[in-house]
């Protein structure tokens, strides 16, 4: 069993750890994830750093999606009664990482 890795995830370096929820950028209409972009493994006394990659491969269970706090921007010029206020919310996908680490 490991205790962390880290792992890149939509081009994203995420640092996880077993029965952690991890929030990352949302990555669709998916179930499940297979990571094969491992950075580094530590298990137990062992320390595995790939180059720039390791051979392993961790799943993951995309738990739900999320969606963040609304961010709001307005557009104002002065003295020319222009008023523009637009907002958004980034969807986020809420994974779990699971106890397993296959060798490919």
């Amino acid at each position: 069993m490991i205790n962390y890795a880290v792992c890149e995830i939509n081009g994203k370096q995420v640092k996880v750890t077993p029965n952690s929820d991890i929030l990352v950028d949302f990555l669709g209409d998916v179930k499940a994830l297979s990571c094969d972009k491992v950075l580094l493994i530590k298990d137990g006394e062992e320390l595995k750093i790939g180059t720039p990659y390791l051979k392993d491969v961790l799943d993951f269970d995309i738990l739900e999606t999320k969606k963040g706090a609304k961010i709001r921007v307005a557009k104002f010029h002065a003295k020319a009664n222009y008023r523009r206020v637009i907002g958004s919310r980034q969807k986020f996908s809420k994974i779990k990482l699971k106890n397993s680490v296959k060798k490919s």
